[in-house]
């Protein structure tokens, strides 16, 4: 039997200075994250931002599930597979989602990891694009980082947080229609080997397929305009910028979700990601070398000739 999850209130009071930047965060009304309001998730609300009005208000409900039925989106609801068992319904008319899963999970670990795969057919259904990536705020702009599994996007962001750079997202970059990154869960979720490198992060035990280190982010902007993008590799320090007709492929490669046909609205704006600025940053896999890479990468965003300048207007959640 589904039940609806109850929310009760939950305070939270911060703020962020950074880049000119202040952002005051008082209790937490509207809790949510990449675009939703989530009122069930009141008990996570120290993970999640003050959503504003415009936000979609989105219902969170639970049952039992065991196993891996068979995926499909479509434009009124959709099934997603959730690791290593049970999945999530979709439904649009009520923006429903129903978590099946084998055990009751907590409000945190709803809001992360849980909450992406809703977010991501959410903006599905919007008309607009998701990717598989770290989002941090640099030169005045929200820069996506993409990268195959492995490659070190999580512990890159985990130590820009730490010298006080704004991370939006942990490993979900969800859009609206106006090219705005919508603010995830405060949290990043890292594997116990750098987060004993970077000396940060809580065992929160296995969710989903491993255990998680969690690190607790500062508060951020709920919507912060895209600036472009960064391909995270190995190898040899160094910084390029990538051909245009490699561009695609990049973002691609990085979907969130993957499907066969596209609206020509979609596709409008797919062309309009690639005039951005992407970059690719090679670094080595040295984790004692790590704050060096993340200092060499704020330094050449902000020198590049394309790069956005004081695109954020307001940094408050209205």
């Amino acid at each position: 039997m589904a039940a609806r999850l109850c929310a009760k209130t939950s305070p939270r009071i911060a703020l962020i200075k950074h880049g000119g930047i202040v952002l005051t965060v008082g209790d937490l009304t509207r809790p949510g994250a990449y675009g939703l309001h989530l009122p069930a998730l009141a008990d996570a609300a120290d993970m999640l931002v003050d959503a504003p009005k415009h936000w979609s208000d989105w219902h969170l409900e639970l049952a039992t599930g065991r196993g891996r039925p068979a995926e499909f989106v479509d434009d009124s609801r959709a099934r997603l597979i959730c690791k290593p068992s049970g999945w999530v319904d979709v439904d649009r008319a009520s923006s429903t989602s129903m978590l099946h899963l084998p055990t009751k999970p907590a409000a945190y670990e709803i809001a992360q990891p849980r909450l992406g795969m809703s977010a991501v057919i959410a903006a599905y259904w919007r008309g607009n694009y998701s990717f598989h990536a770290g989002v941090f705020l640099a030169a005045g702009a929200a820069w996506g980082v993409l990268g195959d599994r492995g490659v070190g996007k999580s512990s890159l962001m985990a130590t820009l947080a730490l010298m006080g750079v704004p991370v939006l997202a942990d490993d979900a970059l969800i859009l609206d229609g106006r090219q705005q990154v919508l603010a995830g869960p405060r949290c990043i979720d890292l594997r116990k080997q750098a987060a004993t490198a970077l000396g940060v992060g809580e065992s929160i035990g296995v969710v989903g397929t491993r255990e998680r280190f969690r690190m607790r982010l500062a508060p951020v902007p709920c919507e912060v305009p895209l600036g472009g993008f960064v391909c995270l590799e190995w190898g040899r320090m160094a910084l390029i910028s990538v051909p245009p007709d490699e561009r695609v492929g990049a973002l691609v490669r990085s979907f969130a979700l993957r499907l066969p046909e596209r609206s020509e609205q979609a596709h409008a704006a797919l062309m309009e990601l690639l005039v951005l600025p992407m970059v690719r940053f090679r670094r080595p896999r040295a984790l004692v070398r790590i704050e060096e890479s993340a200092q060499r990468l704020l330094r050449e965003i902000e020198a590049l000739d394309d790069a956005p300048r004081a695109r954020i207007q307001s940094a408050g959640c209205h």
